[in-house]
């Protein structure tokens, strides 16, 4: 279930869902549509003879999936989504401002190890 303050104010939206990052596939990038449109118009932009553009393009298009909310705010997963994020039984929703992840709660505490210093360098960056 989507928490409901990331839930779309409009009620039905549809979210787009890949394994990210790609080619490491280590957990599920949702995009709510506004950015989702976004993606789409950056590859767009990029020249037809643009090989690696065309190979980005197949990737996401045939691994993403796009997906409706129910009316209680949950998201059906496709079982090659949850199977490539090595989600069973449970999942953890990690949120990103505009997007938010899901992912095995395992490989998460795994790959996110000492993340916290990398966090406050980059926040120090934006010298607020």
């Amino acid at each position: 279930m989507v928490p409901s303050k990331w839930r779309p104010k409009s009620g039905k939206t549809e979210l787009s869902v890949l394994p990210w990052p790609l080619g490491d596939q280590q957990f599920l990038l949702v995009l709510p549509p506004k950015r989702w449109n976004m993606v789409l118009e950056r590859l767009n932009e990029m020249s037809l003879f643009d090989d690696q553009a065309a190979m980005a393009e197949r990737v996401i298009g045939g691994s993403s999936a796009h997906l409706t909310l129910d009316k209680a705010g949950r998201l059906c997963l496709p079982e090659e989504l949850a199977a490539v994020a090595g989600l069973r039984k449970e999942a953890m929703f990690v949120g990103r401002l505009n997007k938010f992840e899901i992912w095995e709660p395992g490989r998460f505490k795994e790959n996110n190890k000492g993340n916290e210093a990398v966090a406050a360098a980059a926040i120090k960056n934006l010298n607020l």
